[in-house]
């Protein structure tokens, strides 16, 4: 199958390691120094005992014509997500499916501009992948990858199934969901909850748990997500939300969320398809989004600092 994986960065490369050696495998990426990195050295994971897989993989700078491809996964930043399938949009055949594992809400509105819904999987991944260096990532923690179609029909179930299977006879663990609604739900808790708390304190996503103050926070960031979801047709048991949060800390603790990388790295962040989503589904139902509002406003501080410095 030809493969192409929009976004070379920790996750886009993560799963390139589990791809390639079953498929033709091309990481597309924007900047130029990681392609040239990637075709030198190809890439090198990290494991979570500390060994390390290197793999050979293509990559290619985006807007580059490498033909149509089977399968086009889509692990850019949710505001680029537009732009980069536009940039990208030469790949894409009337039989290309496109999946996207983004963090952030409405990548598959953005992505069905393109491409027709039928063709489009939605899903989350609960692995988490830390960027080290140009070629290398660590893997810090694994979990099951969960899809599902944007458009529930025979058709387009059938093409979830089929990638799925191709997923899993690569060594990835996958689960088909037909109403996906509830799990993309669940990651979007998972990532308001812990997300932009590890930018602000500047932690890893285990502390996020083992800090007191900053579970308290958490929970209310969690409980008005619950309401919102609520208003929007999707219902949660708070408690039950708040589990899942707990478990991401508890499985992925040492490792540290996109969103501290961005900080760290001085890059504009996700937190608009993150936590603004809540403030501005709150607003639009007339729920009170207080602590999303305020992290999202702290967050776009510290932009400002490191985009300023």
């Amino acid at each position: 199958m030809k493969i192409a994986i929009l976004g070379a960065g920790a996750m886009g490369s993560l799963y390139a390691s589990y791809l390639v050696s079953q498929h033709e495998v091309t990481l597309i990426d924007s900047y130029e120094n990681k392609v040239n990195a990637i075709n030198t050295l190809g890439i090198t994971k990290v494991n979570h005992d500390h060994t390390k897989e290197h793999f050979t993989c293509r990559a290619v700078v985006s807007g580059t014509d490498i033909g149509i491809q089977d399968l086009l996964i889509i692990f850019v930043k949710s505001i680029h997500t537009y732009q980069a399938v536009s940039e990208n949009a030469g790949l894409i055949g009337e039989n290309t499916i496109v999946m996207t594992l983004q963090n952030g809400a409405g990548n598959n509105r953005d992505i069905a501009h393109f491409v027709a819904q039928k063709n489009i999987i939605v899903g989350t991944s609960t692995h988490n992948s830390v960027s080290m260096e140009l070629d290398k990532f660590y893997h810090s923690g694994c979990g099951p990858t969960n899809v599902g179609p944007d458009l529930l029909t025979e058709e387009s179930l059938l093409k979830t199934q089929m990638i799925a299977d191709m997923l899993r006879r690569c060594g990835l663990e996958v689960n088909v969901i037909e109403n996906v609604q509830k799990v993309l739900w669940q990651k979007l808790m998972v990532n308001c909850g812990i997300n932009a708390l590890t930018a602000v304190a500047d932690c890893r996503i285990g502390d996020v748990k083992e800090n007191p103050h900053l579970w308290n926070i958490c929970q209310h960031i969690v409980n008005e997500c619950v309401l919102v979801a609520e208003a929007d047709g999707t219902h949660f048991e708070a408690d039950d939300a708040l589990a899942i949060v707990k478990k991401v800390c508890e499985n992925d603790a040492s490792g540290y969320s996109s969103m501290y990388q961005d900080h760290k790295n001085k890059r504009t962040t996700e937190i608009d398809k993150i936590n603004g989503v809540i403030a501005g589904l709150g607003r639009e139902y007339g729920i009170p989004t207080p602590y999303n509002d305020i992290i999202v406003t702290q967050v776009h501080a510290l932009e400002h600092k490191n985009l300023s410095a």
